[in-house]
């Protein structure tokens, strides 16, 4: 898997696990989720899979692009769950997130692009209660014409959390999806006084520690796996190992792909 993908993955499941605490916390049984697909499907499948029987989901999906959008409808149509009732795939820009107050609404606006007053709009304080908004940014801007002068400023995490004012803000994270690629940042608020207090001790995205080294990653992985193995306990692991709670969630989450990559492999052979 090259750079892009792992950085990438790695926002992706940072995204699905707050989404996870978010359901565990609020228990919502009415709500919404609304994101920016792109070319990967991932995040959407897994929050499908998640909807419990008695909950009644609202998937809203946006792509601006016709080219992309119907390249992918092949494949939201081709998908059991992609293809039910209340999904919906459409060849549209994303709406302000006021536009869905009708209920607890967890939103991933994954634009990548400069927080331009346009793209700024979009967000704002007024959302069902116990909802969660998660947005991408560029950190660094290439063609800054025509930028508020406070995002040039202060930067988009700051001028965001000024604007949503109103919410928790919960993290940040800088990543790269190149090496020599444009510096993006993706941050996450809520205004559900339960769910902040959850997360407050640790962002769901965990960057890699500075100095440890990827074998030595592995090696960890392999130390959680061990102990998972041997049927110990959550609180026993995290202990044993140094870890965060979100940081074990994360381990757990990659051995779960694992599982999933490996029996997929086994059916094409």
């Amino acid at each position: 898997m090259d750079n892009q993908n792992n950085e990438k993955g790695r926002m992706r499941d940072g995204v699905f696990n707050l989404y996870k605490y978010w359901k565990k916390i609020t228990k919502p049984s009415y709500y919404n989720v609304v994101s920016l697909p792109g070319e990967s499907f991932e995040f959407e499948l897994k929050a499908l899979e998640l909807e419990k029987e008695g909950e009644h989901m609202t998937l809203h999906m946006y792509e601006k692009l016709e080219k992309v959008h119907s390249k992918q409808k092949s494949v939201v149509e081709k998908s059991d769950l992609l293809s039910q009732t209340g999904v919906f795939y459409k060849n549209e820009s994303l709406p302000p997130v006021s536009a869905f107050a009708n209920a607890p609404t967890f939103a991933w606006a994954d634009l990548c692009g400069n927080p331009t007053p346009k793209n700024v709009e979009l967000f704002s304080n007024y959302m069902a209660k116990k909802s969660v908004l998660v947005i991408t940014f560029a950190d660094r801007f290439r063609r800054p014409a025509g930028m508020d002068k406070e995002v040039l400023a202060f930067g988009a995490v700051t001028y965001m959390r000024h604007k949503l004012s109103k919410m928790t803000f919960l993290f940040s994270v800088d990543y790269k999806c190149k090496t020599k690629g444009m510096p993006m940042v993706m941050m996450a608020f809520t205004n559900s006084k339960s769910l902040a207090g959850i997360v407050k001790k640790g962002s769901p995205v965990r960057s890699p520690s500075k100095g440890k080294a990827i074998g030595e990653q592995q090696v960890l992985f392999g130390e959680v796996l061990a102990l998972i193995n041997k049927g110990r306990s959550n609180e026993y692991i995290m202990s044993k190992l140094k870890l965060r709670k979100m940081e074990l969630a994360g381990y757990k989450a990659a051995r779960t792909r694992q599982i999933r990559g490996n029996s997929r492999n086994m059916k094409k052979s």
